[in-house]
């Protein structure tokens, strides 16, 4: 059994802003350590080395986009003009600069550390077809399809919110209520497609941690919030 557990390298944690990723992580990491686990955690999304670059240089020579938020907060909107109209070349610019990230993440799944995604390529797709307005992208890309295999290799868990309740939980929420209703569908469309394990996380955090790690077969009744 113990051999089973270790042979866990990756768990993935996905959902929309709000549903408790970063907590659900730091939780699982903790509790994997106290296990005598290897453990790293990685937020890999979008934005990473060039994309992030190239948005910089879009701030500094355009400015920066802001919106009003559905709880009527102005901030900085990372879905830009300039991002739709580069369309397919903006999937390339993102593609490239995630693959540092998942060779890391290689790295470190084959010198023994349990590696845990706060993000990953689920919310690399979604995020990237909001950015690029073409919520099919992802159907019908090559690139995609790669990605698209990568997670599926990988235990995946989606904690799967409303909007309602990240609208509470996130005060600052950079999307429209549109892109949030759009983002939603996506993350559960391809979660569904590449069988993640979807958890209501709208519980506390306690219930839901116990959910994930009965799905991980590491679920011991004598688990706390210690």
């Amino acid at each position: 059994m113990l051999e089973k557990r270790r042979s866990i390298k990756v768990i993935v944690i996905t959902g929309i802003d709000g549903s408790g990723k970063t907590t659900i992580a730091k939780i699982l990491a903790h509790y994997l350590m106290s296990k005598n686990y290897r453990v790293r955690i990685l937020w890999i999304k979008s934005l990473h080395t060039l994309s992030y670059l190239i948005y910089t240089f879009f701030k500094k020579t355009w400015g920066v986009e802001y919106i009003i938020n559905p709880n009527r907060v102005i901030v900085e909107h990372y879905m830009t003009k300039y991002m739709k109209k580069l369309g397919r070349i903006w999937v390339l610019i993102e593609y490239i600069s995630l693959l540092p990230w998942i060779t890391i993440l290689n790295i470190l799944k084959h010198t023994g550390y349990t590696i845990i995604c706060d993000r990953y390529l689920i919310d690399f797709l979604a995020t990237v077809s909001l950015r690029i307005s073409n919520p099919l992208w992802w159907l019908h890309s090559i690139l995609a399809r790669h990605l698209l295999a990568l997670q599926m290799k990988e235990k995946t868990i989606h904690l799967n919110i409303t909007i309602e309740t990240a609208l509470k939980r996130r005060k600052d929420i950079e999307y429209t209520l549109k892109e949030l209703k759009t983002l939603q569908l996506l993350y559960k469309t391809i979660a569904k497609t590449v069988k993640a394990y979807n958890v209501k996380a709208e519980q506390d955090k306690l219930s839901t941690i116990k959910n994930v790690l009965k799905h991980l077969g590491l679920h011991q009744n004598s688990y706390s919030k210690s």
